[in-house]
């Protein structure tokens, strides 16, 4: 199944206002996160960058030289566009399908509302696991089960797109698995908004938190 791009919606005039007006909650609480655990320089991979929002929270604490930043989409038109407002990111935004390939070796990872999209999360979690030096961030869906299914409903898509739930059990074993310890925080994005099924009868509740990993 198609994970979500730039033609799941037809929306990338959407992005591009968010780009230019709004500051994402979960870019500043990720960053802080960052900046709570770590005072020196590093390398940072933002998986599923799409236009680089990310990169606009670190470009707006001036934190540029701080943080080697690479970011690594599926979809040319959203990296063209975080080009358009960002073009010393020229040479630091990638395609790439996590799935089929582990980036460049990082202190941290990032994947945020990425993750829930893919139709081999584990083949990617691999991957994510592979490329972290010190820290792996991701921001995801997770539940009381493992839950997979397409939206197709042409209300809510142009064109339907995987949407994933993972067990936490499950996920959270494969991060110590795999040499991570383990933490669940509360998103605060999501936590502030209001709750919803994803899909009519899919058992997928729109409650977003974040995991993370930090490597032993």
């Amino acid at each position: 199944m198609a994970t979500h791009t730039s033609t799941t919606h037809n929306d990338i005039e959407f992005y591009e206002d968010r780009l230019k007006n709004v500051d994402l909650i979960w870019c500043n609480q990720i960053i802080t996160l960052i900046k709570n655990n770590f005072k020196q320089k590093l390398k940072l991979n933002d998986i599923g960058c799409m236009y680089g929002q990310l990169y606009k929270e670190i470009s707006n604490r001036n934190l540029s030289d701080i943080y080697d930043y690479k970011g690594y989409d599926l979809d040319p038109e959203y990296i063209k566009l975080g080009i358009k407002y960002y073009p010393e990111l020229i040479d630091k935004l990638s395609i790439l399908d996590i799935k089929k390939k582990s980036p460049r070796k990082a202190n941290i990872t990032v994947c945020s509302a990425t993750f829930e999209h893919l139709d081999s999360p584990e083949h990617a979690l691999k991957n994510l696991f592979m490329c972290t030096k010190d820290l792996l961030i991701l921001r995801t869906m997770v539940g009381s089960k493992n839950i997979s299914f397409e939206q197709n409903d042409k209300k809510n898509a142009d064109n339907p797109y995987n949407i994933n739930q993972f067990n936490l059990y499950d996920i959270a074993s494969k991060f110590l698995d795999n040499g991570f310890n383990f933490e669940l925080i509360t998103d605060i994005a999501t936590n502030n908004s209001k709750k919803y099924e994803v899909g009519q009868g899919s058992g997928v509740i729109r409650q977003m938190f974040i995991l993370i990993g930090k490597k032993k």
